[in-house]
């Protein structure tokens, strides 16, 4: 009987073993009948989805696909694979978003799994998007009237308090130790936190002589990162003021309390919301590595992604000495997109019932903290990127950004259509090369 049921669980494993691995080489081959995938309103989108294995076409396997467009009804269906590619058409008659993913199933209808690297469960999906006349989207409400009286209290508030900072050495990673000096510093400022982070310096850096760098952080709690970029002395900021350099049971303990759903806490009341004393912190940072006595008084360059890509905007908006602005996937964007049947940005403040904000409050508030009413203001040259594929910052937010950016800027905006959260902004990358006259 032992025996049996050794072998019963043998085979079990093994089965298993061979389910995941089958699992893993499956692919969905995702494409739209233009290469960029961007469209004009009423003209037909093609999507075509082909399943392989290893490569090599499938056929008679399920794959689920999910078609979301702006203000339409989601398209959930399932189709068995062939040797050609199968194709769905969409269409949207407004300038907005259409997108789609493909998963495929296993014999009892369920999505495949797989473990990726950290050992956690995946469902094994697939996405590509099209645009549908990006460059026309508006923001989706009016910003506040008092929008710059608001940002300007803030900003003689914070004057008001000297830019004093509190400087640590702290080791350097040996890759660098020969070239680069690096401090943890910690810089007072209006609210309840302070700028904290890691300045990185070259050795032996004479007065006048290099470029900065500020970096931003994208959401999730965890230390500043030490960053090295030749020519520049760089900051790299703590999104939310913390200690820097802690185990990381630190972050998960502040993460699952004191910073808990931070990204809506006091959204209804300006003065309250989270992300004002976040902003804060974006200007004291570019104030202090402007005391630095190694920086050339010309080339001050922000860079972020997502919750950082925001920040980036904020500060290029804030700060005139800002003079070069890369802005990945920029999340709290057209949060008012909502109201045109799109979906806003992260963290999607705004709730509706019945087609009505559930709180109206919070709709007051947040014009004074969106992507879209900070990119009207900046005048330095502006890299955003953003994928088509992205449900976290949606790329028509990001584009009402973008367009809002006003003319005669330089600009520029990397598109992906296969690229979720994660698209590349090799148009920001390139030109921050080009600035900084290095190799990353």
């Amino acid at each position: 009987m032992r025996t049996h049921w050794k072998k019963v669980i043998l085979s079990s494993v093994i089965g298993l073993m061979v389910l995941a691995a089958y699992a893993q080489n499956y692919t969905v081959n995702l494409s739209t009948d233009k290469k960029d995938a961007i469209y004009k309103q009423s003209e037909k989108i093609i999507f075509s989805l082909q399943l392989l294995e290893d490569g090599k076409p499938v056929t008679g396997k399920d794959v689920e696909y999910l078609l979301k467009t702006d203000g339409k009804a989601d398209v959930k269906k399932v189709f068995k694979s062939t040797e050609n590619a199968f194709e769905i058409g969409s269409s949207l008659n407004k300038p907005g978003w259409t997108w789609l993913t493909a998963t495929p199933l296993n014999n009892d209808g369920k999505p495949f799994k797989f473990k990726d690297s950290h050992g956690r469960e995946r469902i094994r999906d697939f996405s590509i998007g099209a645009m549908v006349d990006p460059l026309e989207i508006k923001p989706g409400m009016n910003e506040p009237t008092d929008f710059d009286g608001f940002w300007k209290k803030q900003r003689d508030e914070l004057n008001a308090i000297p830019v004093k900072a509190t400087k640590t050495s702290v080791e350097v990673s040996k890759a660098y130790q020969a070239r680069f000096d690096c401090l943890e510093v910690k810089v007072d400022c209006l609210g309840e936190m302070p700028v904290s982070g890691y300045l990185s310096i070259p050795v032996n850096a004479k007065a006048g002589t290099l470029k900065a760098v500020v970096r931003y952080h994208g959401a999730g709690v965890r230390s500043a990162n030490q960053a090295f970029y030749q020519n520049a002395i760089t900051l790299d900021v703590n999104a939310y003021g913390i200690k820097n350099g802690k185990p990381a049971k630190f972050y998960s303990d502040l993460a699952q309390n004191a910073l808990r759903n931070y990204p809506h806490r006091d959204a209804d009341n300006r003065d309250k919301f989270y992300f004002r004393d976040m902003f804060l912190r974006v200007m004291r940072a570019l104030d202090y590595i402007k005391t630095r006595p190694e920086w050339n008084g010309k080339d001050l360059i922000v860079i972020g992604g997502s919750q950082g890509g925001a920040q980036a905007l904020v500060a290029a908006a804030l700060d005139k000495q800002v003079s070069l602005c890369i802005a990945g996937v920029p999340a709290l964007c057209d949060h008012g997109g909502i109201f045109a049947e799109r979906n806003s940005g992260w963290p999607r403040l705004i709730k509706l019932k019945d087609g009505k904000a559930e709180n109206p409050k919070i709709v007051e508030s947040c014009g004074y903290f969106d992507g879209v009413n900070f990119a009207k203001r900046i005048s330095c040259e502006t890299y955003i990127s953003t994928g088509f594929a992205d449900n976290t910052c949606a790329p028509t937010s990001v584009y009402a950004a973008f367009n809002s950016i006003p003319d005669g800027v330089k600009k520029a905006i990397n598109t992906t259509p296969t690229a979720g959260h994660g698209a590349p902004n090799q148009k920001g990358d390139k030109r921050m090369k080009e600035v900084l006259s290095f190799k990353f």
